[in-house]
């Protein structure tokens, strides 16, 4: 409730802001601040030995990618085609290609997951940022002939950019903090110690800060220009999406540590950084596709309690203890 309550606070704030004022213009520093933030407190615990683990842990990671990149975004093109809107349609899609997020290594911790798989998935799933961006670059024209037209009236030139550079995201939430992180390593151990104690606190308030000044965007505003109809679709075929989700995760996840961090993975989204990517493309794809993605904090948020207390009350299944078998 209180990470709801501080998005839900982010987002009101945000738009408050934004609708006095205007609405500012996009500064890119601010993907640098979140890639910091959110992205190197993690990577101070990553070894490139931590890869060895895949060779003894191919099922998991198999399971990883075809649940996430085949079923899920095939759940995702098909509930967006219903909606004939190609902006909910799109975040949809976007949502299904950003597995994890800045609090699913908390959830694989509390869960009694393999923490080090879970981690492992989490660069692996970062890694494929660069395809993704390609893949996402294009959705619209290859969808649009099958959409009603895009009504981008009163949005021209208000997007930060015409399209995503592939690789910026990359760059900002892969390498840059992957370098910061060996620095701090190397030279600032203090700032790894206060990290490591302070990391859900960082994380949180990182969190509310990127949202709200997100949510204050001129692009952001174009949510007052939404019809009712519009925010009934975009609700209704989010929680649709997150529904198959949620499901996939629960039953076709197993209770062993690797199934249960495998599981987070499935069952949350990186929500941040799809609001991000959706400054880049509103005018292409229309007011409607910043909706699903401000849904998604709703229903990820409100549903992750109910579901880590899913996964904490079934103990992870180890196998059989061979002093009891003998």
């Amino acid at each position: 409730m209180k990470q709801i309550a501080l998005i839900v606070t982010a987002i009101a704030l945000g738009l408050a802001v934004g609708k006095i004022t205007g609405g500012f213009e996009f500064f890119s520093a601010v993907c640098l601040v979140a890639g910091i933030f959110l992205v190197t407190p993690s990577l101070f615990k990553f070894h490139f030995s931590d890869f060895a683990v895949i060779k003894t842990h191919t099922g998991a990671i198999f399971k990883n990618l075809w649940i996430n990149y085949l079923l899920l975004t095939a759940a995702a093109l098909v509930i967006g085609y219903a909606s004939q809107d190609i902006g909910i349609a799109a975040a949809l899609f976007l949502l299904a290609l950003l597995p994890g997020g800045g609090m699913v290594m908390m959830w694989i911790k509390v869960s009694g997951a393999n923490v080090k798989i879970g981690f492992v998935i989490f660069m692996l799933n970062l890694a494929l940022l660069l395809p993704i961006t390609l893949i996402f670059g294009q959705f619209y024209d290859i969808a649009a002939p099958y959409f009603p037209p895009v009504d981008l009236t009163g949005i021209d030139g208000m997007a930060a950019a015409k399209s995503i550079k592939p690789f910026a995201p990359f760059m900002i939430l892969i390498v840059i903090p992957f370098v910061l992180s060996r620095i701090a390593l190397a030279f600032f151990q203090g700032i790894v110690v206060f990290t490591a104690n302070h990391q859900q606190t960082i994380s949180k308030i990182t969190m509310f800060g990127i949202v709200f000044y997100l949510f204050s965007l001129k692009t952001s505003q174009l949510l007052f220009q939404v019809s009712l109809m519009d925010l009934l679709i975009a609700a209704v075929t989010t929680t649709a999406f997150y529904a198959v989700t949620f499901a996939a995760a629960i039953k076709l996840t197993d209770k062993t540590p690797d199934g249960k961090a495998v599981f987070w993975h499935i069952a949350t989204r990186y929500i941040t950084l799809a609001l991000i990517l959706a400054v880049f493309s509103v005018d292409t794809f229309g007011a409607t596709f910043i909706l699903p993605i401000m849904f998604a904090y709703f229903i990820q948020i409100g549903a992750a309690g109910f579901l880590a207390k899913i996964e904490i009350e079934h103990p992870a299944d180890t196998g059989p203890n061979p002093a009891q078998s003998a």
